[in-house]
C-alpha cells in the first residue's frame, strides 16, 4: 500500500465535515474524489497536506505513520517533500503552463532533475486525461481542468 488514510475526522465548530474517511491508494492508481459541493472534498484533501488540520486520523505514506492531528513540523515538512496536490484555482501560477506548474513541485520541493520531473509530470498528465493540454495557461482551462 503506497497510501493508506484511515478515521479522517475534521469538524467547523460544532459542524461535522468529515466523519471517520478512510482511503487505500495503491502506486499507480488515478483516484477521483466527488461528491455535492460543500460535501469536504477540498477539506479532505487540504487535511492530508496539513493545509487544515485534522482533529483525527492517521496517514501511512510510503512506509511512514504521521498522526493528522499531532504532526510535527517535521513529520509534515517529510510528507510535503514526497507528495503534491494541485487544487482546482488554488495556487497555480497564472505565467506558468500546466506542464510547468506541476513540474515545479517535483523540481523544487522534491528536489528532482528537470527530465525525471518532465517525464513525471507528461505521465500523470496524460493519465487524467490532460495530455493534449501541456502547454495551456490556467486562464485556458475549465475549472474542473
Amino acid at each position: 500500500m503506497m497510501m493508506d488514510i484511515t478515521g479522517v475526522v475534521k469538524r467547523f465548530g460544532d459542524t461535522p465535515v468529515l466523519r471517520g474517511i478512510d482511503l487505500q491508494v495503491e502506486k499507480g492508481d488515478v483516484v477521483a474524489i466527488l461528491g455535492p459541493s460543500g460535501s469536504g472534498k477540498t477539506t479532505f484533501l487540504r487535511c492530508l497536506n496539513f493545509l487544515e488540520r485534522a482533529d483525527a486520523g492517521k496517514l501511512v505514506f510510503d512506509g511512514e505513520e504521521v498522526d493528522l492531528h499531532l504532526a510535527a513540523k517535521r513529520e509534515i515538512a517529510d510528507i510535503r517533500r514526497k507528495t503534491a496536490f494541485v487544487f482546482q484555482n488554488y495556487n497555480l501560477f497564472l505565467n506558468k503552463t500546466v506542464l510547468q506548474n506541476v513540474t515545479l513541485g517535483l523540481t523544487v520541493g522534491a528536489k528532482m532533475k528537470k527530465q525525471d520531473a518532465y517525464d513525471i509530470a507528461v505521465q500523470a498528465l496524460k493519465r487524467v486525461g490532460m495530455g493534449d493540454r501541456l502547454d495551456r495557461y490556467p486562464s485556458q482551462l475549465s475549472g474542473g481542468q
